[in-house]
């Protein structure tokens, strides 16, 4: 884990042109650290939807990561994260793939928008738009990617559902839940955290002087 968040830190460092201080590295070290915990606790089970779909809350710390260092940190925490699914895969890293192309869709308008104005309305917006392009991505990507590898209509048809039903009536209305359920924290958390992180960064610039 330390080796990995280590070359981890030389790609944002490369990415972002910008040297990454110690309080930078802390932060995206914990960032990472919780939405790997989140990713698997606590998971809430929705049968109302379908017995398989549960919710987490991974996304907020990539989210906070997103709106206070942009878009590449938030990537590389949503990267991390899969990475430590695949790495007990189930599903040859299909299911990783799917949830990453998800992820991505999610977390991308709100870390790339909040850069542009940073203020608390454009980030409500940001993650309003990143939970409908979600719940769009997510549709594409259980019909084309999920549903077949997990036994196709067949699969629903034994859960009393049809392709369309399931798509339309769990999957958006699901995806919609997570992304609202991700962005709440998000929006009350992010501004004390980013004061934190400045303060950080000040004690260790002078400390370093």
């Amino acid at each position: 884990m330390h080796r990995l968040l280590r070359w981890g830190t030389i790609f944002l460092e490369v990415a972002m042109s910008k040297r990454m201080n110690t309080a930078r590295i802390t932060y995206v070290g914990m960032m990472v650290s919780l939405s790997v915990i989140l990713s698997y606790f606590p998971e809430i089970p929705l049968a109302f939807f379908a017995p398989w779909l549960k919710l987490d809350f991974s996304f907020v710390p990539m989210m906070l990561v997103g709106f206070s260092m942009g878009p590449v940190a938030s990537v590389f925490t949503l990267g991390i994260t899969m990475l430590f699914h695949g790495l007990g895969s189930t599903t040859g890293w299909v299911g990783e793939l799917a949830n990453l192309l998800m992820g991505l869709a999610f977390l991308l308008p709100g870390a790339i928008i909040y850069q542009k104005k940073r203020t608390k309305s454009v980030a409500l917006w940001s993650m309003l738009a990143g939970t409908i392009l979600m719940s769009l991505v997510a549709m594409a990507c259980n019909r084309y990617i999920l549903i077949p590898l997990y036994g196709g209509e067949a699969m629903l048809q034994s859960a009393g559902r049809t392709m369309t039903s399931y798509i339309l009536f769990a999957i958006l209305p699901f995806n919609l839940l997570k992304g609202a359920v991700n962005s709440f924290p998000t929006f009350i958390l992010y501004k004390r955290l980013s004061i934190v992180l400045r303060e950080a960064e000040k004690k260790t610039d002078a400390s370093c002087q």
